[in-house]
């Protein structure tokens, strides 16, 4: 399962890696390298709101169907419209 939200992450769902249409290996291994560390940093942001208790403000209650990486950018967008600092920390909350 974990694989499945990876993918969905760096695609469609998120950095949309594939419409780069790059075919430069050291550019794409660059880029690569790029998205996955604001992917692991993402993680421990989604999980940082989860852990806080602020989930509510970009999650519906009714439905927890986002993965840590979604509630991370949400909650960046979140911090937009409220003009409001982003944390920037990489801590795992478990």
């Amino acid at each position: 399962m974990w694989i499945e939200e990876l993918f969905g992450d760096v695609k469609g769902n998120g950095f949309d890696l594939e419409a780069t249409h790059l075919k430069n290996a050291d550019r794409i291994d660059r880029l690569t390298l790029a998205v996955f560390i604001a992917f692991v940093w993402l993680i421990s942001l989604g999980s940082w709101v989860v852990k806080r208790g602020y989930r509510h403000y970009v999650d519906v209650k009714s439905r927890r169907d986002k993965s840590y990486f979604r509630i991370g950018v949400d909650w960046i967008e979140h911090c937009f419209r409220l003009n409001k600092p982003i944390p920037v920390r990489f801590l795992f909350y478990f």
